[in-house]
């Protein structure tokens, strides 16, 4: 089959939402592809349709590709609020429910705390970790730099990001997502990367001012074996910038950490 025709199989099937029952949640997901697992988890007020650019083209490559609605967002629903560590129980228990065994996880911004806390909770489940555009900032006025961030951020994304963020930030509630943003302070970003021992790689937007490259080399360095690199023309939605290459780099992790695509 041609890359082509693969890319076109995995969009078809990434159109299509499910259900998986985990953690006493109806928990929404998009999947695509087959081989070694990659899971998607997506950042603060969002979902997994914000994965548009990047779930069929991870499947096409030869991976079995899912992102989860995260309890509370996008169509799933959930408590008012989830701290970093229930919401990576979330994570948890969505692969359980889906018996994946252990595959990488790819967290944006908020959620790379999520899947820093799970990996230093449940190594056995991680095979290696890709947190793009992080948080977890250890400064004192931390949310000030970050609300500053955003509203820099703002202008340096295409316009057609605002309908996908808009939808899910309305669908969300603005509650929601400013406990959920503000609980994150509450979480030790660095305590728990220095417990990883699974193969990092953080990635970086060049124009990003909300996850600067200096911190993601702060953070990179707090992760034994960890490492940081950076995407050009990129700001804080990394992800769907510069998805080819961000995308590209991906790949270029998992196959590095041993998890070969599958072959037709």
């Amino acid at each position: 089959m041609t890359d082509g025709a693969r890319l076109g199989r995995a969009a078809a099937q990434w159109a299509r939402t499910h259900r998986a029952h985990a953690g006493g949640w109806a928990m929404r997901y998009r999947t695509a592809g087959e081989g070694p697992p990659i899971v998607l988890v997506h950042g603060l007020g969002c979902s997994a349709d914000y994965w548009m650019k990047n779930g069929p083209w991870l499947a096409a490559a030869g991976y079995r590709v899912l992102a989860m609605d995260l309890p509370g967002f996008g169509r799933t629903d959930g408590p008012p609020f989830l701290s970093i560590i229930q919401q990576a129980f979330a994570v948890s228990a969505f692969v359980e429910a889906l018996q994946l065994g252990p595959a990488a996880f790819v967290g944006h911004s908020l959620s790379c705390q999520t899947v820093l806390e799970l990996a230093d909770t449940e190594p056995g489940r991680v095979a290696g970790l890709v947190l793009a555009a992080p948080t977890g900032d250890r400064r004192r006025k931390r949310l000030l730099y970050e609300a500053i961030g955003f509203a820099l951020d703002v202008p340096r994304e295409p316009p057609s990001l605002v309908p996908v963020i808009a939808e899910a930030y309305l669908r969300a509630g603005p509650v929601r997502w400013m406990r959920t943003w503000l609980g994150g302070k509450r979480h030790d970003a660095f305590g728990a990367a220095a417990r990883v021992r699974a193969p990092a790689l953080v990635l970086v937007g060049e124009d990003d001012p909300v996850s600067s490259p200096k911190f993601g080399a702060a953070l990179a360095r707090a992760i034994p074996g960890g490492r940081m690199q950076v995407i050009p023309n990129a700001a804080h939605a990394i992800i769907f910038d510069e998805p080819q290459g961000f995308n590209g780099a991906v790949l270029d992790f998992v196959r590095g950490i041993g998890l070969a695509p599958a072959r037709e």
